[in-house]
């Protein structure tokens, strides 16, 4: 069996759910895909067993011991020369190269003794956390034909090349991620078209499922947030521009580096006692210099919560540009009542458009509303959207959404 497996043997009673999943998640995993995976489990541990099974990264070893991580877990070493997550880089690339699937190492190790077909033959639903790990779908649903099987799309990935494409300037950069986008459309019309429902986050991601797979089943499920800090009026001498991600992520970097270079300037023009804050880790060393000759901007790297930035933050703003499906750090900053500027890309997935200050990929229309917002402008609009969101995204909801979508796949287990 695999390697730093916990043993599962099906009870006969609980309804098993296997996950085959790119990450493992626990308590604090720093990422919003990683955070919603964790809330996905807690939700279908009240109605079902649930077994993770992951390459095994170095990442992920970590990661099963951590609080929180699910309690019974396979991990997959697999085969090769990149096995168990060496040269990550390398195999990322060679990944993207055949349509963002799975790691090589994890999907070869499906024709080895290490692959644990008992288990997948034992759940009553199967599911693929993130769209790279859908890859095995056709696979598993050739050998079980009737097996309900579940992809959750925290986007799609197809979308998120082409953006890349048409935002960069570099023609062999575009070249690459023309290719990246169209290998990626044949894996996810294969994969999409192999599972009996695919959770998407919007009724944007779910028309993008369509068009990929005319066959395919979307189903949206708008991931679920808790209530945080709220900004405390009033209370911070300094009007605080509040913006959170993985700096490391190339959409998040972009993102910095636009607002910076392009909506800055004008806002500390109009508000010299402003300042802004980009909070999240893996800021790069370019990132790094920008934001150190930028007036008033200072980045926090890896903090344990987000809470206090958030209470202490005037606007929030979502200033990106690239990326795919609904950006989580938008939707934190909504439901605890932050007004919010946007661009397009930075508020899609979102149903209602009113509950931003405005949405804009203009810098100076994005720097106009960002100073109006610090001047106390739409506060009401902000309080309003706070409340919306509390009811679409709240946790309680999406459990209950989450739990009745699975409970629709295995009725006869659940009765």
């Amino acid at each position: 069996m695999a390697k730093y497996e916990r043993k599962s043997v099906r009870d006969g009673h609980t309804p098993l759910i296997v996950s085959v999943t790119k990450y493992i998640p626990y308590d604090g995993i720093p990422h919003a895909g990683g955070q919603y995976a964790k809330d996905h489990f807690d939700a279908l541990s009240g109605i079902a067993r649930l077994v993770a099974v992951a390459p095994s990264t170095t990442a992920n070893r970590d990661a099963a011991t951590r609080p929180g991580a699910p309690p019974e877990a396979v991990l997959i070493e697999g085969t090769g020369l990149l096995r168990a997550g060496r040269a990550k880089l390398l195999t990322d690339l060679a990944s993207a190269w055949r349509g963002s699937d799975a790691q090589g190492f994890f999907r070869r190790a499906t024709a080895t003794p290490e692959w644990p077909w008992q288990l997948i033959a034992d759940a009553d639903v199967v599911e693929f956390q993130w769209s790279e790990m859908a890859s095995l779908a056709p696979l598993i649903r050739a050998r079980f034909p009737e097996k309900p099987l579940v992809i959750v799309a925290h986007d799609v990935i197809t979308q998120r090349w082409n953006r890349a494409a048409g935002a960069t300037k570099n023609p062999l950069a575009r070249t690459a991620y023309s290719v990246a986008a169209r290998r990626s459309a044949t894996r996810e019309h294969a994969d999409f078209s192999a599972a009996d429902r695919i959770v998407v986050f919007s009724e944007k991601d779910a028309a993008l499922v369509r068009e990929l797979a005319p066959a395919a089943h979307p189903v949206v499920v708008a991931p679920g947030f808790r209530l945080g800090s709220t900004p405390a009026e009033g209370s911070e001498e300094e009007p605080v521009v509040l913006f959170t991600g993985a700096l490391g992520r190339p959409d998040n970097d972009r993102a910095v580096r636009w607002f910076l270079q392009k909506v800055w300037p004008r806002v500390i023009e109009q508000v010299g006692d402003a300042r802004f804050v980009a909070a999240g880790s893996g800021p790069g060393r370019g990132l790094r210099r920008l934001v150190a000759k930028s007036h008033r901007a200072e980045l926090t790297g890896f903090v344990p919560s987000l809470d206090p930035y958030y209470a202490a933050a005037r606007v929030f703003v979502a200033p990106v540009l690239t990326g795919a499906g609904v950006k989580f750090k938008t939707v934190d900053a909504l439901v605890r009542g932050l007004p919010i500027v946007a661009t397009p890309v930075g508020a899609e997935g979102i149903e209602r458009e009113d509950v931003f200050v405005g949405v804009t990929d203009d810098p100076v229309r994005f720097a106009d509303l960002v100073v109006a917002a610090l001047r106390g402008a739409h506060a009401e609009r902000a309080a309003a959207g706070g409340q919306w969101a509390a009811e679409v995204y709240g946790m309680d909801a999406f459990g209950r959404r989450v739990r009745a979508l699975y409970g629709q796949l295995m009725p006869d287990r659940l009765a």
